[in-house]
């Protein structure tokens, strides 16, 4: 009877040495899937990071284009204020008038009117308005 109770205290040992193998083994299987999943995290925190830099240089860029362009505007705005002033009215006058001018003459020009009917004389549909000229 009693060596019966040793054999088995050995076997529970056994089996409880086994139980802890499997479980340190599972442990180590389970650690390696969280380093992988940490280190895609990782990876893709740096990628939100580069892309949020790519941003912020794309955002100056464009903010100094449209500074530049603002500058612009206001010194056309100064000089078309200066121009349309009172002194200058009759040189604007002269410009609106030339640039009228140039106007219809490359309007005119470019037989845009020739090719617009104005009257509707001569038939579309291939009538010849009842005369009949004789074949020779």
């Amino acid at each position: 009877m009693w060596s019966n109770r040793g054999e088995s205290s050995q076997s529970k040992s056994d089996n409880n040495n086994n139980n802890g193998y499997v479980f340190e083994q599972q442990n180590d299987v389970r650690m390696n899937e969280l380093g992988n999943k940490l280190s895609a995290l990782k990876n893709i925190t740096i990628d939100m990071h580069n892309d949020v830099n790519d941003q912020e240089r794309l955002l100056d860029e464009s903010n100094n284009a449209f500074g530049g362009l603002g500058q612009t505007l206001k010194q056309s705005y100064g000089r078309m204020n200066r121009m349309v002033s009172k002194r200058h009215q009759r040189q604007l006058c002269y410009y609106v008038a030339v640039a009228v001018a140039l106007f219809f003459i490359i309007y005119w020009g470019s037989g845009i009117l020739g090719r617009i009917s104005w009257s509707s004389s001569s038939p579309d549909n291939g009538e010849t308005g009842g005369s009949v000229e004789p074949e020779i």
